[in-house]
Formats: C-alpha cells, structure tokens, sequence
C-alpha cells in the first residue's frame, strides 16, 4: 500500500532533479557569459603587452606571487598577488573614474568582489578562492526541502480523496500505514535536502574550487535544516489529515498565514490595543509555527505578550522545538486517519 505514496515521492525528486538540473545549467552557461575573476585576471594581464605599461614582479615572503602593472595611456594600475591555490587578491586602481563616492560589493562563489572609491579614482578588489562557511549551503538545502515538503503534504487527504486505497494485498493496519507514508515522504524530503546541498556546492564550483569550513555549530545548523522541513511537513499532514476535500487551499495558504503570523508575533504594539490583541494571538500561535524556529543563523529573540524580546531560542533550543513539533504534528495525523471511515 505503501508503493502508491513511493511512486508521489519519487516523482516529485524526479521533478526536483529536473528543476535543479536546469538551474544548473543556466548557472553555467552564466559563469560562461558574465565577468567573473578569470576575465578580470586575463583583462589585467593584457595590460602587459600595452605600450609604455610598466611591469615589476616580486615574490613577497610567503612564496605569493606580486605582479604590479602600471598603464599611465589607460590611467590604471593593477597589482596581482596569486598564492596558489590559496587564490589570488587582484587590485584595479583606475585613476581615469572620478567622483565615486559609493561601496558595491559582489560575491560569485568563492569569488568577491568590491568596488570603492579611492583618492584618485576608483579602486576594484577581487579575491578568489575564499573561504565559505557550510551554513550557507544548508540554507539552499533547507530551502528546496521546504518546497517538497509543501508539495507532498496532505498525503491522507490525498488517499481519502473520494475513496481509500485497497489493494489484493494482505491488509495493513491504519497506524502501520499512516506512518509508513510519514516515513516515505520524510524519507524523501531528507534525501531532497541532501541533493540540493550537493547542487548549492556543485554550482560554487563552477565559479570557483570551494574552501568550505565546516565546524561544530554547523552540526545544529544542520539539524535544523532538516527538522524545519519536517516539522513543517507534518503540521501540513495534521491539517489535512481528516479531509477529503478543498485540502489544497490548506497548502496554498500555508506559506503566507505561518509568514504572517511569525512577522505579527514580532510586532511591538507600543500601547495600541488593538496591536496588543493582534500581537498576542499571533504570539501564541507562533510557538506552534515550524517558521518561528527556522534560523539556520542563529539566535532567535521572540517578543513577548508584552512587546519585550525576552524569549530566547539558541540553536539547541530550535532543534528540540523542531523535533517536538515533527512528533506531535505526526502523532495528531495519524490519530486523524485512524478514525476516518473507508
């Protein structure tokens, strides 16, 4: 009984792939299209064999590489320091841009960019293979999890849709099939969150070989990324659980509700009571909102009934939010199915 769910899940990591594939593929036909730090190298060096440039090369203490090229007709200095495989710092003075007064700043994988002005000029500084911390990829998995999560949520409303399934098959219990459906399509949001993490790190590559570090909060931040989309999943699954109809509006209006509610749960009423009552209701009802405890980053401050940021969620405490809200949310589903008439 179980299969009919495998194929849904199947089916929807099928779509995910092709999604992903896609992305991937217009990511490379961008690194091939747009600047990145291999053109600003190869622009600097074509510097060389202009006339009247002015090339001086240095090895600095720690072995690294300095070329500095000065091109007065283009009114541009560059200096080049390459350390290998540690990357390379390149600097772009360019006398001839006057009147800069703005800071843009630009990452393309491991590659950063940042353009600030100078006292003659403009000044652009590119450093390439830097160091990337593994959160930011398990922000990507989280987010694609996310989506599968919404896609394969409501499974029992689907199966009580007009009719529940029945097959020649030896009967199974409601409660051996309620959670062998919660773990297949669990199953199959870890396995999305895996492969988008694959896909973020497959695309930086692209770009640039990654430096990933990875440390001990990362760990958490990884259980996080991963519980969310399951607690979210499954807070979808007990909303659904005993309809047969209309459950689609439930997904639709999931995202928007849950993102209001988070944001109001913030709101400091300041006095206003009408803000005072809105904000306590969203208050409440954001300790049972998987959003609320959704910051791969860090610390949550929550705002209290009172409009004091008193209630405090480290990493630890997000994780046993999630895990909790995942269970209760399951058991609530599965209570649900139980009692619903063939």
């Amino acid at each position: 009984m179980g299969y009919v769910e495998w194929l849904r899940v199947r089916g929807c990591l099928k779509w995910t792939a092709i999604v992903l594939g896609a992305l991937f593929l217009i990511c490379a036909i961008v690194r091939v299209v747009l600047i990145g730090h291999q053109n600003y190298l190869g622009w600097a060096l074509s510097l060389e064999s202009d006339p009247g440039s002015k090339v001086t090369q240095t090895t600095l203490p720690d072995g690294a590489q300095r070329t500095a090229i000065d091109d007065p007709l283009k009114q541009v200095r560059v200096v080049i320091v390459d350390r290998g495989s540690s990357g390379k710092h390149i600097e772009i003075y360019d006398y001839s841009e006057r009147g800069l007064t703005t800071r843009d700043a630009m990452d393309l994988g491991a590659v950063h960019v940042t353009e600030l002005p100078s006292k003659r000029g403009s000044l652009t500084v590119v450093d390439t293979n830097g160091e990337t911390d593994f959160i930011n990829y398990i922000v990507s998995g989280a987010l694609v999890a996310f989506i599968v999560a919404t896609i394969l949520g409501a499974p029992f409303a689907r199966e009580g849709d007009g009719h529940l399934e029945s097959a020649l098959t030896k009967p199974l219990s409601r409660d051996r099939f309620s959670a062998l459906v919660l773990g297949i399509d669990m199953a199959g949001i870890a396995a999305a969150f895996a492969g988008a993490i694959v896909f973020a790190i497959a695309v930086h590559a692209l770009f640039e070989l990654p430096h990933i570090i990875f440390n001990t909060r990362d760990v958490l931040a990884l259980l996080v990324g991963i519980l969310a989309p399951l607690a979210w999943y499954a807070m979808l699954t007990a909303a659904t659980a005993s309809m047969r109809r209309g459950y689609g509006a439930i997904i639709g209006f999931a995202w928007p509700v849950a993102g209001i509610v988070v944001a109001l749960s913030y709101l400091r009423p300041e006095g206003n009571p009408v803000l005072t009552v809105v904000h306590a209701i969203a208050w409440v009802f954001s300790f049972i909102d998987p959003l609320t405890y959704t910051n791969i980053h860090g610390q949550i401050l929550m705002v209290d009934a009172s409009g004091h940021a008193t209630v405090g969620f480290g990493y630890v405490g997000q994780v046993i939010a999630l895990a909790l809200l995942a269970a209760v949310y399951s058991v609530i589903s599965m209570v649900q199915w139980r009692r619903i008439e063939a």
